[in-house]
């Protein structure tokens, strides 16, 4: 999508078009002048529900700025409401990231990561087609037209640019201003004693936090370009006597088909760690202690319910995850630790405010003045 020098006059004119229309001067107050006219369009289309089949979400139903630009479901519900298999990563500082999946590895760039959940079927995430996101958006010309025409130059609705301008908008959902950066970049009062202390032990040899969890997003391993791991979380035994991740989730050996990727996940930034529960690639740590713990054992033990198992016996478990022991002080102070790495709530700032109103108002959310009429629940 080139934009020559003979197009640069039009996609200016677009873009006043659209500042001086109607809409836009309804909607001004949420337009942030800081965002490309492309972001512009793409916080438009994350927020419409005319980008799910039944219209019952948005990309922000899942990836909510005021939660972490994550929810607060385990395993968030597909559009027919059917538990799906996986948490929601958070979407904050994806823009930094090589692999966008928890366990597919191919997808290497936010366009084609989006088409994911925008058109899986298996789930039925958003349950999308192109043929009905293109009628949906075409039904509303006089709010995407302009929007299009100051994005792209010309006011034809493609998914191609749907696409660039959703990876636009993510780009733009960025933070590392946090006060274990601060402290790393030189200001020594960033942290307090029991966050150093807590810092201290994150890196220290004993428990070996930062082999895995280094880099500017704390996702890196130290010594291994590889970001898929095995940390123990279950270990079911067969009836072969070989211990596996549960069947509906295997992780990478899902898309490798290979038995050494049963149970290897991404490893997850701790950016904004404290604020993105439940935990886990399956939501099911609802609180940070019970990960410290089960990282502390050397893996986690099931005693009950279909995933009963040891998953320190399974054997693609991380060698590097011996276990280790804590007291009740040193675990306070490694949670103090991952408070430092908090980010800001970005959910009042303009460039993420919703410019639609909600389909069931909330209590704890206000529609913004003026704001568009969402798109209805289909039957």
């Amino acid at each position: 999508m080139g934009v020559t020098f003979h197009t640069v006059p039009m996609l200016l004119l677009s873009l006043l078009f659209v500042l001086s229309s109607p809409l836009y001067a309804a909607q001004k107050t949420i337009d942030d002048t800081r965002l490309t006219a492309t972001q512009i369009l793409g916080r438009y289309l994350f927020n419409d529900n005319r980008l799910s089949k039944t219209g019952n979400r948005s990309c922000a139903l899942c990836h909510a700025p005021d939660l972490g630009w994550t929810n607060r479901f385990a395993k968030v519900p597909d559009i027919n409401g059917n538990p799906t298999t996986l948490n929601t990563p958070s979407l904050l500082n994806s823009v930094m990231l090589t692999t966008f999946m928890q366990r597919q590895p191919h997808l290497t760039t936010l366009e084609e990561t989006i088409k994911l959940p925008l058109f899986s079927l298996h789930p039925p995430e958003m349950g999308m087609t192109n043929a009905l996101l293109l009628t949906r958006l075409q039904q509303v010309k006089t709010l995407y037209e302009p929007l299009f025409r100051a994005s792209f130059g010309d006011s034809r609705i493609t998914t191609t640019k749907v696409l660039i301008a959703l990876s636009q908008y993510v780009t733009t959902i960025t933070d590392t201003n946090t006060a274990y950066h601060a402290f790393i970049n030189g200001d020594k009062t960033a942290l307090n004693d029991q966050q150093q202390q807590g810092l201290a032990l994150f890196t220290s040899q004993r428990l070996s936090c930062s082999q895995c969890h280094n880099g500017p997003l704390l996702n890196q391993p130290q010594t291994n370009d590889e970001p898929y791991f095995n940390t123990g979380l279950y270990g079911i035994k067969n009836k072969a006597g070989i211990y596996n991740y549960p069947s509906q989730e295997m992780g990478l050996r899902h898309f490798t088909q290979q038995p050494f990727d049963d149970g290897k996940f991404r490893i997850p930034s701790l950016i904004n760690v404290t604020n993105t529960g439940p935990w886990g690639h399956d939501g099911s740590f609802h609180h940070l202690e019970a990960i410290i713990d089960s990282y502390a054992a050397g893996g986690r033990v099931i005693t009950i319910g279909p995933n009963t198992g040891d998953g320190r016996l399974h054997p693609n478990k991380d060698p590097r995850l011996q276990g280790f022991t804590l007291t009740t002080a040193e675990k306070k102070a490694l949670l103090a630790f991952f408070s430092s790495l908090n980010t800001r709530d970005m959910s009042n700032d303009p460039k993420h405010q919703n410019p639609f109103c909600q389909i069931v108002p909330l209590k704890t959310k206000q529609d913004l003045p003026n704001c568009i009429a969402p798109f209805p629940l289909q039957k």
